[in-house]
């Protein structure tokens, strides 16, 4: 009866160590993401945590982030509707109209003013962080949001 015991012994450690390493391995590689998530209601944690942003320094990005939320949900919703219309007017026609021109200025317009805005803001968000990491955010910024359109047909 001994001898049945010990092989059961050892898989259900073998269990067990699998589910704690596995647990561990869990936490430890999903922690960091759950707090930042977590650690405020803006969902800004990340940048305190990434450019080391002191309590005050942090206030402000959220005062800045809430004034800009509004105004940036108002420009992509004038965007959306654009876009609607552009395809509207592409969907009851063969050639290039004069409607479908004028849209399409209009909608270059919204993008410029869009691209103007949200630079006005990854700015004043810069200039509440140290010299180096406002720096170090404004390129990410730009990488993340300002990449060129890639010339497909040039190339």
């Amino acid at each position: 009866m001994e001898g049945m015991k010990r092989p059961w012994l050892i898989l259900l450690a073998g269990l067990l160590a699998a589910v704690a390493g596995y647990a561990g391995f869990y936490l430890a590689t999903t922690a960091r993401g759950a707090a930042m998530r977590h650690g405020d209601a803006t969902g800004l944690g990340w940048v305190k945590t990434e450019f080391g942003l002191s309590d005050a320094e942090f206030t402000r990005v959220c005062q800045l982030h809430a004034a800009y939320a509004p105004q940036c949900r108002e420009m992509c919703r004038r965007i959306d509707r654009k876009n609607d219309e552009i395809q509207r007017l592409l969907g009851q026609s063969i050639r290039v109209t004069p409607a479908i021109e004028q849209a399409l200025q209009e909608a270059a317009r919204l993008r410029l003013e869009c691209q103007t805005m949200m630079l006005k803001y990854f700015f004043e968000v810069s200039q509440t962080m140290p010299p180096d990491q406002g720096k170090r955010y404004l390129a990410e910024m730009e990488a993340q949001t300002l990449m060129t359109m890639p010339h497909t047909l040039t190339r």
